[in-house]
């Protein structure tokens, strides 16, 4: 991102998409910094923010549960350009967090006048409850300006500020470009009908008529997926769907039926125009329609002029009402939660960060996307694995939907991800799966849950070690030969998980059978087994039989 990009007069574009929440320009900058810095959801980064008189100097609240921190809040925009931030704001927010400083100081605010919004904020949050167990207290300040010398020694001397200005933030911002589509022009011959015009407004128009499959056999970017970029899903293959598209066009003497039973295509594009038997799109994406169009185009020397198709061109400039298309108009394949989920901002950046910052892997956000020369690792085996490592879920990790559905915010909308921590989950996943076949109990060792159980105890396990705590905490910086040292640790630990794993399993088959299947799905067992493994490994560390993280690290 450019510097001139937080000029006050360009600034706009950044926080204008928020004014129809009411709040002032500071409060909307501070939402685009949560849903884009710190990665937040929408609802989270609502969550965040308190904008109202009587605010105590509080812009919002939001809590880091991976560094303990109840973080304050606070964002000022300068408007001249070329302003800076001195150390007077920074002492008024000094004071600002001293309201929080201790439980008392909080139960006074709580008995004061400050206003109901940052009151529910508090109590939701149970910052008191935090307090008492030990989390920090830290200011975040967001601003448009750079910090003037005076600001700076005034940073470098209050650690318990983070300074976010406009270099910090241009710096940190992941560009998503996903505007993609065909930036070009393209004329459909449509002089054998009268297509339907249906002018919705002003801005929107659509028109449907029966396009010759020949023409869509041949609309630049179907070989490489641009055309796509939008569609919740890409070409999935050789599904029953595309093997029923291809059956149909190999037998040419039904082409002239065959837009009687497919479903369509759905165009998007910024204009469109029809004049003279011809109707012209200009900077165009498919967003329903790819599996048609990618079987299309590897049968098209089979199409004849009788084979044809519905298309809906829609000419509009609106992304929500695109999106809200693109949405609603996959029906050819059943849509998942992870289709609807992945033109979210969230997978994009997060994609868009593997390729800027661990460029040897790759994250697969939609099915049917292809990548070479990298490891690919999906969007929904690194939700399982977040769900189970960070989460301590494990339980859960075999309701796929739940990853991008009822749990989506609370595994992905979190600051501390990013493409390392999903790059490090991976890599640890591997290893698990190497020292399965320790397992002595087969199906247990191939059972689904069984994998992400293990990240559970290996989870539980670091937690108690301040050194693996501290690497997991801030995986970027720890990238390279302490996360390597962390994961050859935890190779040895997990061979020591399988063995009392294997004990357990065949001191319970004495008296019975083990019900993996029951005890893996239910968080009371899986607590339980947890508690017995860690116990079993803690005492065989404390006996010199096995080697800790803290020992090793």
């Amino acid at each position: 991102m450019e510097l001139s990009a937080f000029e006050y007069a360009a600034l706009r574009t950044l926080t204008d998409p928020y004014k129809s929440k009411g709040r002032s320009e500071s409060a909307n900058l501070l939402n685009w910094f949560l849903e884009n810095i710190y990665r937040l959801d929408e609802t989270s980064a609502d969550d965040c923010i308190c904008d109202k008189s009587n605010d105590k100097g509080v812009d919002g609240i939001y809590i880091d549960h991976n560094f303990r921190e109840i973080q304050i809040l606070q964002s000022k925009i300068r408007q001249k350009s070329g302003a800076t931030i001195g150390d007077v704001a920074l002492k008024e927010l000094s004071g600002t967090i001293d309201q929080f400083k201790d439980t008392a100081s909080v139960q006074a605010l709580l008995d004061g006048n400050a206003n109901d919004e940052l009151k529910k904020i508090i109590q939701r949050e149970n910052i008191l409850g935090l307090l008492e167990s030990g989390y920090s207290v830290k200011a975040i300040f967001v601003t448009n300006a750079t910090a003037d010398h005076n600001g700076q020694q005034y940073l470098s001397s209050h650690g318990e500020i983070n300074f976010w200005g406009r270099e910090q933030i241009a710096k940190a911002y992941v560009d998503l470009d996903v505007e993609g589509g065909i930036d070009e022009s393209f004329s459909f011959d449509v002089s054998y009908v009268d297509p339907l015009t249906y002018i919705v407004d002003d801005d929107v128009t659509a028109y449907v008529f029966p396009a010759l499959g020949r023409e869509l056999a041949n609309l630049k970017g179907i070989e490489d997926g641009s055309l796509f970029s939008k569609n919740v899903r890409l070409s999935l293959g050789r599904t029953e769907v595309n093997k029923a598209i291809s059956s149909t066009i190999d037998d040419n003497e039904i082409h002239n039926r065959f837009a009687l039973f497919h479903n369509g295509i759905i165009i998007l594009c910024d204009k469109a125009n029809l004049d003279d038997g011809s109707l012209s799109v200009e900077g165009y994406t498919v967003v329903n329609g790819a599996q048609s169009l990618t079987t299309l185009h590897s049968k098209k020397d089979a199409i004849t002029d009788d084979l044809r198709v519905f298309v809906r061109v829609i000419a509009l400039n609106d992304d929500k009402l695109a999106r809200l298309i693109t949405r609603n108009s996959n029906n050819q394949n059943s849509i998942k939660p992870r289709d609807l989920r992945s033109n979210d901002d969230i997978m994009l950046r997060l994609q868009a960060e593997f390729a800027k910052e661990t460029p040897e892997y790759a994250l697969e956000v939609k099915r049917g996307e292809r990548f070479d020369g990298v490891e690919v690792i999906s969007n929904d085996l690194a939700g399982r694995m977040l769900l189970a490592f960070d989460l301590n879920e494990p339980w859960s990790c075999h309701q796929i939907y739940k990853v991008f559905d009822e749990n989506y915010a609370k595994i992905w909308s979190r600051r501390e991800l990013d493409a390392y921590r999903i790059v490090f989950m991976w890599r640890l996943f591997n290893i698990i799966r190497e020292e399965l076949d320790n397992i002595e109990e087969r199906p247990l060792a191939k059972y689904t849950l069984t994998p992400y159980f293990l990240m559970h105890v290996i989870s539980v396990v670091a937690s108690k070690d301040e050194k693996a705590a501290a690497i997991l905490r801030d995986l970027r910086k720890n990238w390279g030969d302490n996360v390597d040292k962390f994961l050859d640790v935890s190779r040895m630990i997990v061979r020591g998980l399988v063995i009392d794993l294997n004990y357990h399993v065949n001191n319970v088959n004495e008296d019975g059978y083990f019900d993996y299947k029951s005890v893996l799905k239910s968080p009371v067992s899986v607590k339980e087994l947890t508690s017995e493994l860690v116990s079993s490994f803690e005492k065989d560390v404390a006996r010199g039989k096995a080697e800790g993280f803290g020992t090793e690290l």
